[in-house]
């Protein structure tokens, strides 16, 4: 969890200041009875599983390339698929992260 808040420091500063209470629930839609169930996440917690989904993708295809350029796999197929769903996964995050950097801005400009 460091290693994000690290993360958002880098991109904005003032983004450090943000806290995880970790005591708010994401509710998700209601249930086929009509009643709400609770996720049991944060937004915080569903940022930090998809960063590390990327950070997975990004490893997993770093050694699928290793492994196509020593000649442990001839699959180049494979290898182009790890690679493009390692850049989509990172092209999507970025865009996650702008829409939040936005949204944070936008609510700094909020006047109270």
């Amino acid at each position: 969890m460091n290693t994000i808040n690290n993360s958002f420091r880098q991109i904005d500063p003032d983004l450090g200041m943000i806290q995880s209470t970790g005591s708010k629930e994401m509710t998700g839609a209601p249930a086929v009875g009509g009643a709400s169930e609770s996720k049991g996440g944060t937004f915080f917690d569903a940022l930090q599983s998809t960063m590390e989904e990327v950070n997975k993708n990004q490893l997993e295809a770093d050694q699928s390339i290793k492994d196509l350029v020593a000649g442990r796999t001839k699959n180049i197929h494979e290898t182009m698929l790890q690679l493009q769903k390692a850049d989509l996964s990172l092209k999507t995050m970025m865009q996650v992260r702008n829409k939040v950097l936005e949204a944070y801005k936008e609510i700094m400009k909020m006047q109270v």
